[in-house]
């Protein structure tokens, strides 16, 4: 392994803490604990503090070192994958037993990854610190393996063995590649309802899961119609943003679609606040509301409650910014750019007052508002621009589509909408850049649809992209059923709309065609929820613009 920079010095500390424990010390160039942050064409690459770790069956071995003072089964939040590449993928748990607390001591987690699973086959094998400082989580990210490939990977600390989980590394750079079967969602509010529709997913034989977030929600929901409930009061501090994150980890359905196949996410606002944006709350200003300073520590403690849960290659979060943003490239197929919509857009314009029915304020039009910032925008173009694959993906959190009404008025100032002069920037630079195939994945919105996205040059509008929305996991619908058919005849873009049912959307992408399934739950209070296919579209590839089948 190439040498890399220090991680941060409690992983340091926790790293020579493993090699006190009486690890082998023959490091293989097979694992990396995290990965440093720099988004790349490939996802994000580079080294940094490698575990101990030998070749499975043809080294010394590495043996499961005692857990003293754990009470109790440490992988009750399960276990996932995530970033893959061609040669690596990110594995993750994090230590969380039910029975209490963990110790404040470093722990050293063995993990384990082999071609089949019955782990006869075990390629590699290793120690991980898992260190308090960051809630006992856990991310190896194991190099020396062969694209395109499947593995089978757990954990074991103590006398406990994690649940087995199955992921796959991305094919080769330019590899040829004739399908890709990826699902994305978003929006899981844990009181609203259960998580069927991750157990269809876990089902569905994926390449690869794209969370577009609000994983989890900081509020509470009001009224009747709780179908379970969040432990403690809204989050603020680190500890409290740590169990209810854990409260979501111990779904079993989740867990089961976290561990079928590797997962690319990214966040929305309610993993910190609703319509936060970037340094200022929703709560700015009110009575009781947290000060610029008070809020950006809650941020900064969310921000770090998500990446100890999440498989990512990132470095853990410092106390200011956090780069999410990165690109992932799937052979000669697609290109899948992950972006970030929260931490560096505008404030909404005109108040963010929500249905609003009347021509937007002035400010909503002000061309220096910005949904992404300069730096992310730049490079979400560059990548499109630049990238060779027939398919271009964009993970993007509120929806782009024009819904403005007819004389302006802006129903949602949170989405593209209270942004459209950022939207008129991407949308005529990916017409003169000649971006084709581009295809936007998108969630927030707790309704499903697919749109054609347009540019406007002279009073002509020319379709230039697809937008696909999928509908919530189990966060209830914003719209009636009923309002279906007025939607369609207030925007003609919108090729297929459904305002009620929850669920997930399931794609299968090859050269010719991305075919997207809308998969629906017939009623989330229940969690054996019957799930079928609500619509299926088509977009062909050189043509922009979605077909309803």
């Amino acid at each position: 392994m190439a040498p890399g920079r220090l991680n941060r010095r409690t992983f340091l500390a926790g790293a020579l803490a493993v090699a006190a424990a009486g690890c082998s010390d023959s490091a293989s160039p097979s694992a990396s604990s995290t990965s440093p942050t720099g988004p790349s064409s490939t996802g994000i690459a580079g080294p940094t503090i490698p575990p101990p770790s030998v070749p499975a069956g043809g080294g010394t071995g590495v043996a499961t070192p005692p857990a003293a003072g754990v009470p109790g089964n440490p992988f009750a939040l399960g276990v996932a994958s995530g970033d893959p590449l061609p040669d690596r993928v990110v594995l993750w748990t994090r230590l969380a037993p039910l029975e209490g607390q963990m110790p404040q001591t470093v722990v050293s987690v063995r993990w384990e990854i082999a071609t089949d699973a019955g782990f006869e086959k075990r390629l590699y094998e290793g120690l991980a610190p898992a260190v308090p400082q960051f809630g006992h989580s856990v991310h190896v990210d194991v190099q020396g393996l062969k694209p395109a490939t499947t593995y089978w990977y757990r954990f074991s600390a103590g006398s406990w063995t994690s649940p087995i989980g199955r992921t796959r590394t991305a094919p080769a750079v330019g590899a040829a590649v004739d399908r890709l079967k990826l699902a994305f969602a978003s929006c899981q509010h844990f009181e609203e309802g259960y998580y069927r529709a991750w157990a269809d997913a876990a089902a569905s034989d994926l390449d690869v899961v794209i969370h577009l977030g609000d994983y989890i929600y900081e509020d509470e929901l009001l009224g009747a119609g709780k179908v379970r409930n969040h432990v403690g009061g809204a989050p603020v501090t680190l500890e409290q943003y740590r169990a209810r994150w854990a409260q979501y980890k111990g779904d079993k359905d989740l867990q089961a679609a976290h561990a079928a196949c590797p997962w690319l996410v990214i966040w929305d606002d309610h993993e910190v606040e609703n319509n936060y944006a970037a340094t200022v709350s929703e709560r700015e200003g009110r009575p009781g509301g947290p000060t610029r300073e008070q809020f950006l520590a809650q941020r900064a403690a969310a921000y770090q409650a998500w990446w100890e849960h999440q498989p990512v290659r990132l470095d853990p979060p410092g106390s200011g910014e956090f780069r999410i943003y990165r690109s992932f490239v799937w052979g000669s197929l697609a290109t899948l750019v992950l972006t970030d919509s929260r931490q560096y857009r505008t404030d909404q314009a005109c108040g963010d007052v929500p249905l609003q029915t009347g021509p937007a304020c002035a400010d909503a039009a002000e061309p220096s508002r910005t949904m992404w910032g300069a730096d992310q925008e730049r490079w979400v173009l560059d990548t499109l621009a630049t990238a060779t694959t027939t398919w271009k993906a964009l993970a993007n959190e509120v929806v782009m589509g024009d819904l403005r009404l007819p004389n302006g008025g802006i129903l949602n100032y949170d989405q593209w909408d209270g942004y459209a002069p950022a939207r008129n920037r991407f949308l005529g630079a990916v017409a003169d850049r000649n971006v084709s195939n581009l295809v936007v994945l998108t969630g927030d919105i707790h309704l499903a649809g697919a749109i054609d996205l347009s540019v406007d040059r002279g009073g002509s509008k020319t379709v230039v992209a697809s937008e696909l929305v999928g509908t919530s996991i189990s966060s209830r619908g914003l719209l009636p059923a009923s309002i279906a058919a007025l939607a369609r005849t207030l925007f003609p873009a919108v090729k297929y709309f459904n305002g009620d049912k929850r669920g997930y959307a399931r794609c299968t992408v090859t050269p010719a065609t991305w075919t997207c399934e809308y998969r629906v739950v017939d009623d989330v209070t229940r969690p054996d929820g019957t799930v079928s296919t609500d619509a299926t579209v088509t977009i062909t590839a050189g043509t922009p613009g979605v077909v309803r089948r």
